[in-house]
């Protein structure tokens, strides 16, 4: 894999939707908490973790934090570039961090700690493949080092 495949593997493209803004015409502060998620979902079915794999591993996600720091309005029909990045594992924890940009302006940051859950809805070690993948990954989801912003992406002062 190519440097640019690796930088834009972990990148997940969406427009900002009607359904998504506000009175003002900025997209809702909660709706980038389902970007954030589509781009997760998305970024690890390109390198090949499908839901359909999780739940035959007996296994689902769920969400024990998530915040987000807001930067700049997205507004209706800006394209968004959402950067999953992996900031940690932990024995049965996931953290992703999620910068979420237009024309390498950042917008916002989000992080979201998810645990996982067995069969039965109860906590679990982190699946093995899964760890296995994100170590194989570790370059293209900034794994194993201290995660930065992506490379020109600067903070609205």
């Amino acid at each position: 894999m190519t440097s640019d495949e690796q930088r834009t593997t972990n990148v997940h493209q969406t427009r900002v939707r009607s359904h998504q803004t506000d009175l003002n015409g900025s997209m809702y502060h909660g709706a980038f908490f389902d970007v954030f998620d589509d781009a997760r979902i998305d970024v690890f079915r390109r390198l090949g973790y499908s839901y359909e794999r999780a739940v035959a591993g007996g296994w689902q996600l769920v969400i024990r934090r998530a915040e987000c720091e807001y930067h700049l309005p997205a507004t209706l029909d800006q394209v968004l570039d959402i950067a999953v990045k992996v900031e940690s594992i932990r024995p049965a924890t996931l953290t992703c961090r999620y910068e979420c940009s237009n024309a390498a302006r950042l917008i916002a940051v989000g992080r979201v700690v998810y645990v996982f859950l067995n069969r039965r809805g109860r906590p679990m070690r982190f699946p093995a493949d899964l760890r296995s993948l994100i170590e194989e990954c570790a370059g293209i989801l900034a794994y194993g080092g201290k995660v930065e912003p992506m490379a020109g992406l600067e903070p609205a002062t």
